[in-house]
Order: structure tokens, then sequence, then C-alpha cells
């Protein structure tokens, strides 16, 4: 475990996929500003499964869960044990590209409470992977503009601790989902910044059904926690149900919007994924129904072993 004071704070939540966890780690490690964080691995992999190379390094400090908790409730606890004033998330099936811990540190002298970086598709040779990076990263996608914002990648978000520490009756809620973290801070009144100069590769479910199933669950999980937070009445969730078969139209629409301006030819690659896309995003809507007419139920736990523990294929490019 690091000494002194760190400045960041890094939580990566693991689960049974240690390769790709590994090289998420190494990647942390690697950055040079490195000396100045603590990370906190929580390592969530099933009882008996052998340490993460990497994780005896100095400014490394594991919490096993022994395969317990939610995604929310594991990185909630990682903003509790924290040190450091800036909680830095990274998924276990991304990595950092160089200059993200310095990036977050810079970043951090302004008025944010909240820092995004720049999402590469790491598995770009799947197909449902290029997909999945449209539907879910689009808006970060190279070349992302930089300033001021109203939302930021999921899960690899970097956040002021003091902040998210005001929300604690509800922190293991919302750190299931940024998105919903975000929209609340936003009400309250906090800003938030995308920082191209910090970035990611991703690396995305690789095959339709897995993307289907992702897109299910994290709705499923989404929407019921929406309606939780932001105390929607039984009218509201049946109103939202039954609109709802415009959603993957409406959602398609905005990510033509969002791309159009973007590389040459990505507009015409976008409309050329059309039919997997709303595909996925109509299971998506699927799951945001259930999740509204059903409640939570145990969708948390769904999303979270899938996030943790499903394979995602596919040669990285990059670290």
């Amino acid at each position: 475990m690091a000494t002194g004071n760190p400045r960041v704070t890094i939580a990566m939540v693991v689960g049974n996929q240690r390769a790709r966890a590994e090289r998420a780690l190494s990647s942390v490690l690697d950055q040079p500003e490195v000396n100045q964080a603590e990370l906190i691995l929580l390592d969530a992999g099933a009882p008996g499964t052998e340490p993460l190379l990497g994780s005896a390094h100095p400014f490394v400090q594991t919490i096993r869960t022994n395969g317990g908790g939610t995604f929310g409730s594991l990185r909630a606890m990682a903003i509790r044990r924290a040190r450091a004033p800036i909680v830095a998330f990274i998924e276990d099936h991304a990595t950092v590209g160089p200059g993200w811990l310095a990036g977050i540190l810079r970043s951090f002298d302004g008025p944010w409470v909240a820092v995004g970086a720049e999402v590469h598709n790491a598995n770009p040779s799947a197909s449902a992977s290029r997909s999945a990076a449209l539907i879910n990263y689009g808006l970060w996608s190279p070349p992302m503009q930089a300033g001021e914002t109203s939302l930021l990648p999921g899960n690899n978000t970097s956040y002021r601790r003091e902040v998210l520490l005001r929300y604690e009756a509800q922190l293991d809620d919302l750190m299931l989902s940024d998105t919903v973290l975000q929209w609340r801070l936003i009400e309250d009144g906090y800003r938030l910044l995308a920082d191209p100069s910090i970035f990611i590769r991703h690396l995305n479910p690789a095959t339709t059904t897995n993307v289907c199933k992702a897109e299910y669950l994290y709705h499923w999980a989404f929407a019921a926690l929406r309606a939780r937070v932001f105390h929607w009445s039984a009218w509201q969730k049946l109103r939202y149900a039954l609109l709802s078969p415009a959603i993957p139209w409406l959602r398609f629409s905005r990510m033509l919007r969002a791309v159009r301006n973007k590389t040459p030819g990505q507009l015409a690659s976008t409309i050329g994924r059309a039919p997997s896309i709303l595909l996925f995003l109509h299971a998506a809507t699927l799951g945001q129904d259930l999740g509204l007419l059903f409640g939570m139920r145990n969708a948390d736990a769904r999303f979270t072993e899938f996030e943790l523990n499903c394979p995602r294929p596919g040669p990285t490019v990059g670290h």
C-alpha cells in the first residue's frame, strides 16, 4: 500500500477474467505518475483464485470480496476506503493510454467534479464490438470534443471524492450507473469535463448474443435505479414503458447526429451498422421496460456477474 498522501485513488473491480485484468492493472502501473497514486483493487474473483500479477506492487491495496457485492457496492467500497481527493475508476476490460494519470491530475485543477476520457475500441475486429462501441461510447469516441459536458463515459470516469461522499445514503446505488450518478450531479449544480488528452482503450462484448445480454441486463438495472433515485411514480414508469417502442429509433437518430461531425465516413459506417445497432437498442429497451415495471429484483447482481466474468475476446489495440 502506498505511503504518504496520494493525490489520486485508482479503483478497479476485477472478476474471474484474470488476463484482461492484469493488462488493465499493468497499464495503470506503467503511468509515470503512479507514485502519486494508490490503487484499490476490488477482487471479486471466485474463492481460491490466484492473486493478479502485479497486485503485489507497493501502491496496490487488494480487497478480496470472495465474489460478494454488486458492481455499485464494490465501487462505493473503494470510495470509502480511498485516501486521495480524486477517485479514478477504470474497468478490468480497459487499458489506460499514455498521459492518462497526468491528464486527470491536470484536469482537476479546474472547477470540475468529474472528468472523462476519450474512449477507443480495443477489439474493433469483432463486428458486434463495433456496434456496441457506437452505442455505449460513441459520444466519446475519437475525436472527442473537449469541454464542459452533461455526460461522461460509464465506469471509466474520475470524480472528486468529497462530492461523492455527500451522497453516502445512496452511494451503493449511484455507483451502479454513472449515467444516473451524473444526472444527479448535474441536477445538483455540479460541472463535468470531457478531456480528450486523457484516453482509454475499451474491450466490448464481441458476439451478438453477449452484446444483447449486456444491453438487456444493464438497462434493467439502470431503469430500476433511475426510477428509484428520481422518485418516479407508478404512472411515470408506466407511461415511459408505453412509449418505449420509440426509444431505439430516437437513440439511433441521436447517434447519427453525434457522429456526423467526427471522422469522414463515420456517419456512413454507423448507418451501415443500423441492423445490429437497432437490435441491441431493442434489447436495451426491453431491459428498461422490465426494470420499470418490476423493479430491480436481482438485475444488479446479474449485471455484475456479466460485467466481471463475460469473455471479451479479440485482438487488443495498443497496450
